[in-house]
């Protein structure tokens, strides 16, 4: 990787994402059973789960034209803020303020990467756009690693409420490393732009220049989708599934801490889609991990769930760079900004689907026999791709 043609807006997001996420893990991959304990029903706790992402899907895309007006930085700057939020409502446990938790992490999510992605995408050469991506991504990946390790422990030893206390206190710190090493600076003041975007008819005019663009935008928008099923499947389905099998918090939370640890090698499937192709590396990508989500069907073991679940992990984990490449080759370079509010509210349909799927086959057949449903939708990643290249 040529870190110094790497942007250095990349570098200062990915200090203070890991900043805020490193609370926020120790406890975010346990919340599907934080919640079970107090909702009773899988089904709901797949609903609550996607919670996080059906708000954004109101919210993405008069966001995205925010940050096309006001500028990515001062969008961001809000998210963070917001962050500290979700951490103060999950510890009180009671049901409604679990759900306006979750309504919290979904305005975070709005903000956060409609406004990261952009800043980053914008800041690079095309030539390094995917290492871009995986550099901006870096620090989030860390303390998705760490987190789980810590937050297992914690979780053993003091409940869920310290990790949430914890969540909470990063946040609030990565307000103030954003502020010092970025800034909150805007395009035009901060009232003009949110009175452009207040008066604008937001999703007629984006939606017809969506359609001016479909043909260029279909792919990109497609595989997220997708991709975006199997992301959020994981969510669910793994937690649960260990729980099922009476598997310890400090257990749980090393499976994640090494199921997340693709990520931060993330910038190697960002080299291989550059050089050797992005639809290529997402076709083997997809065809490697149809097998092992049907594998996760029979897994019943600690260790066996572990392992496949790593695998899947570093198989799905490398999609990610390609198709954000993709999606910049083809989105104009004046419209990019809004449609990164476009493209960002695909994904969050997508997270959206993954745990209500995920919590609803667990309902009828079982935790286990979800992975197939998921299979199934790495299949049709592999359908799109190929019907592309024809």
């Amino acid at each position: 990787m040529e870190l110094d043609r790497i942007p250095d807006i990349a570098k200062y997001l990915s200090i203070t994402f890991m900043v805020a996420w490193i609370g926020r893990s120790t406890v975010w991959y346990f919340l599907p059973v934080f919640i079970e304990q107090n909702i009773s029903s899988v089904f709901l706790v797949g609903l609550i789960t996607s919670i996080s992402s059906i708000v954004p899907l109101i919210f993405d895309i008069p966001v995205g034209q925010t940050v096309q007006r006001l500028g990515a930085k001062i969008v961001i700057f809000a998210g963070l803020v917001t962050s500290v939020l979700p951490g103060l409502a999950y510890v009180t446990a009671l049901p409604a303020f679990i759900i306006l938790g979750k309504v919290f992490e979904g305005l975070v999510k709005v903000m956060i990467w409609n406004g990261g992605w952009s800043l980053t995408l914008q800041s690079s050469d095309q030539e390094v756009e995917s290492e871009s991506v995986s550099v901006f991504l870096l620090g989030v990946n860390l303390a998705s690693v760490i987190g789980p390790v810590i937050g297992g422990y914690l979780i053993m030893a003091y409940g869920f409420t310290l990790p949430f206390f914890l969540w909470a206190s990063t946040a609030a710190l990565s307000v103030l490393v954003f502020y010092t090493y970025i800034g909150t600076e805007t395009r035009k003041p901060l009232k003009a732009g949110l009175d452009e975007v207040l008066q604008r008819e937001s999703y007629h005019r984006e939606w017809i220049e969506l359609k001016n663009h479909w043909t260029d935008l279909a792919l990109p928008y497609s595989l997220i989708f997708l991709f975006s099923i199997i992301f959020s499947f994981y969510w669910v389905a793994v937690p649960l599934l260990l729980e099922r099998i009476g598997a310890e918090y400090t257990m749980m939370g090393i499976v994640f801490g090494m199921a997340a640890l693709p990520k931060v090698f993330q910038f190697i499937f960002g080299d291989l889609a550059d050089n050797f192709g992005k639809r290529k590396t997402l076709a083997g990508l997809a065809v490697l991990l149809i097998p092992v989500l049907v594998a996760l069907n029979f897994a019943r073991g600690v260790l066996v769930i572990g392992v496949l679940f790593f695998v899947a992990r570093l198989i799905s984990e490398g999609m990610s760079p390609a198709i954000h490449a993709i999606f910049d080759e083809r989105a104009p370079d004046d419209l990019q900004s809004e449609f990164t509010g476009f493209f960002e509210f695909t994904k969050h349909l997508g997270q959206a689907i993954g745990p209500i799927m995920a919590g609803a086959v667990a309902d009828l057949y079982s935790v286990n026999g979800s992975f197939l449903a998921a299979a199934g939708v790495s299949a049709m990643i592999l359908a799109v791709i190929v019907k592309s290249i024809d």
